[in-house]
């Protein structure tokens, strides 16, 4: 037997997709569930990628517009410009706290989270 990596969902050892959560279930998802440029969930949104754009192109709310937030995008944009760039050091530690984080945790706290500008 095998584990929703999702939800924790007992499954049959050959089920592809969980039926409780609807997540993809394949072999490495069950073996190792924290690559960070693995995709997680339905959305197939990677916290390595996300995290990388937060690192290098944070203020520009780039990494939000990747996972789906556009108005978290639009207002971190705007507060760059307003506080003259100041916002991108808030935007690499998120990028870091990105690594840090288990796939799950990440597309819960931003991903599928229903908050329009999560941060931290």
């Amino acid at each position: 037997m095998k584990y929703c990596q999702r939800c924790g969902m007992q499954l049959d050892d050959n089920t592809t997709c969980c039926p409780g959560c609807g997540a993809q279930q394949n072999e490495y998802n069950n073996v190792n569930n924290n690559s960070p440029f693995e995709p997680c969930g339905p959305e197939g949104k990677s916290r390595g990628v996300a995290a990388i754009l937060a690192l290098i192109i944070g203020g520009l709310g780039i990494h939000y517009f990747y996972i789906g937030k556009v108005n978290a995008g639009i207002y971190c944009l705007l507060l760059s410009l307003v506080t003259c760039g100041l916002w991108a050091t808030i935007t690499f530690v998120q990028g870091i706290i990105f690594f840090t984080m288990t796939n799950s945790e990440f597309e819960e706290k931003f991903v599928r989270t229903p908050k329009a500008f999560p941060i931290f």
